[in-house]
């Protein structure tokens, strides 16, 4: 064992470097690092050609260089910038070699797989494997009793001793989500809370939200059709006509309806401008006065008790939260900072909720970020529940 306990974990930075994904991996990095471990960052191609995402000129391309520069230039920050493999396309190894590579997962306490779409499999040495659940029921859903393996693009559970997910309530009676016979640990998404500081704006006048519009195609399981986010934000599209322009999205996708949105009242903003890196991601948030968002079809319809890593960056920097119901409360505490709503009226409710005492619920949704979301907390959990000891 190192000096210093060397865990991996996976991700989807160079592919995709954009604001929330860079985020959301960004804080288990920093969040280990804070636990005096050494931290590697590893990512690979998957099978999709394609796959790189260059936000400067908006292209998919084979070419991992704009990805790779953006992932060195933030581990910089952090002093790791020399802590990090990719394996492109064509199968070659970037930083280290394949021998090396071997070496690392052979040297490694942890491996973290925060990114089901990163399999290696050199990952199969590392004596302690964890996976980490951040798409509750899609993961399931594809799952089967044959268990299969892993495979480039693809990291099955399977192959891992130790597993947690962002649904809060699979494994619960009512909760239709199968577990196929896995202990699913229940998980809220870690944020490193020095990055995301509380930011007081009273000033501020809109409720905002990143989204993806029909990100992913209806899924069906166990004749039960499971549909997108899209789905179920059009039960409140018509929002900001019943309560004035007070609502502003960040919306993506081919098909988002953006004239319709316009219609109804919405303001619009770039999600390339808002999502361009980490940092305009989180000034983007810090200039809001809270979040509205809806959720997938899927997880309102098991009530999976999911909660993204957005909402947890909103609450981290003192936003309200107001979002659809997945039945999340079961273990966050709604009320104050948290608003969970399953129509336009509770909506309205909880936003003249808000606005009543707009500072207590701004400090009590920071307070929540602290309690249940900080990554130095969470990880230390699990680093202890899977028998590695951190050193700081």
């Amino acid at each position: 064992m190192s000096a210093k306990p060397r865990v991996l974990v996976t991700g989807y930075n160079i592919r995709y470097p954009l604001g929330g994904q860079v985020a959301h991996n960004l804080s288990y990095l920093v969040g280990l690092q804070r636990l005096g471990c050494e931290v590697w960052y590893v990512e690979e191609s998957g099978s999709w050609p394609s796959s790189c995402f260059n936000s400067t000129t908006s292209e998919m391309t084979s070419d991992p260089s704009f990805g790779i520069a953006a992932l060195k230039q933030l581990l910089r920050r952090f002093g790791i910038e020399n802590n990090w493999v990719y394996v492109d396309e064509q199968r070659r190894y970037h930083n280290l070699s394949q021998q090396e590579t071997l070496a690392l997962c052979r040297s490694a306490d942890l491996l973290l797989t925060i990114s089901s779409v990163t399999w290696l499999p050199e990952f199969l040495e590392c004596r302690r494997r964890v996976y980490i659940d951040t798409d509750p029921g899609v993961t399931q859903f594809q799952m089967s009793a044959e268990k299969g393996p892993s495979m480039s693009g693809f990291a099955s559970p399977c192959d891992h001793q130790f597993h947690y997910t962002v649904g809060l309530n699979i494994g619960q009676p009512d909760c239709p989500i199968p577990t196929w016979g896995i202990h699913w640990r229940p998980w809220f998404q870690p944020i490193a809370l020095e990055l995301f500081p509380y930011t007081f704006t009273p000033q501020a006048k809109h409720f905002t939200t990143v989204m993806n519009w029909a990100a992913r195609k209806p899924m069906v399981f166990d004749g039960v059709e499971y549909g997108p986010k899209s789905q179920e934000f059009q039960r409140f599209i018509d929002l900001p006509q019943r309560m004035g322009r007070q609502f502003e999205i960040a919306v993506g996708g081919p098909h988002s309806p953006l004239d319709e949105l316009r219609r109804n009242g919405w303001q619009l903003r770039s999600p390339l401008e808002v999502t361009r890196n980490w940092e305009t991601y989180r000034e983007f948030i810090g200039q809001s006065r809270g979040e509205f968002s809806a959720a997938t079809n899927l997880v309102v319809k098991t009530r999976s008790g999911w909660f993204s890593d957005r909402s947890a960056v909103y609450l981290a920097m003192g936003k309200p939260v107001i979002v659809q119901d997945t039945d999340a409360k079961r273990l966050l505490p709604a009320g104050e900072g948290f608003h969970p709503i399953n129509n336009a009226e509770e909506v309205a409710e909880a936003i003249d909720r808000v606005n009543a005492d707009y500072e207590r619920h701004c400090r009590a949704a920071r307070a929540l970020a602290e309690q249940f979301f900080d990554a130095g907390k969470l990880l230390r959990g699990l680093c202890n529940e899977v028998g590695l000891q951190p050193v700081a």
